[in-house]
């Protein structure tokens, strides 16, 4: 059985248009629409990668990784807001991208592809706290620091 991050790099592009599809009404149209080109795409594919590359590093190597996936977020939260959007509606995308996440697994749970319930159940809480590191990241990019 794989773990929840290779999963989601089999599923990128179902992840990414489960994403998009979900993105509701606290993202803006024009953001929705940025997200369902290939920046978008982009977006998830980068997310996953990170998600991997944290997810397997040792303990010690751990942290840089999630640093430096959440300065990658953070640069890119900075070059979105310069286009106008707001870092609540960057942090509610990425909000979006946790159901997606849940979405696709479920898909895969009928698959039968799934680690043991509590296997997945652990690394499911480990992408959430990923999550929340990126949201974090956001939030801090925004020009006012967050407050």
């Amino acid at each position: 059985m794989k773990t929840v991050p290779f999963i989601l790099r089999d599923h990128r592009d179902q992840l990414w248009r489960r994403w998009t599809e979900s993105l509701g009404e606290d993202v803006p149209a024009d953001y929705r629409e940025l997200m369902s080109s290939p920046l978008g795409e982009r977006f998830v594919r980068a997310f996953v990668d990170d998600l991997m590359s944290w997810s397997e590093a040792e303990e010690y190597e751990a942290p840089t990784q999630l640093r430096q996936a959440c300065e990658r977020v953070g640069a890119d939260a900075l070059h979105r807001m310069a286009l106008g959007f707001t870092a609540l509606e960057l942090a509610a995308a990425l909000q979006a991208l946790r159901g997606a996440i849940i979405d696709v697994l479920l898909d895969v749970l009928v698959l039968g592809d799934l680690p043991s319930f509590a296997e997945t159940l652990e690394q499911v809480k480990a992408a959430d706290r990923f999550i929340d590191q990126l949201v974090h990241a956001v939030l801090l990019a925004e020009p006012s620091g967050g407050r």
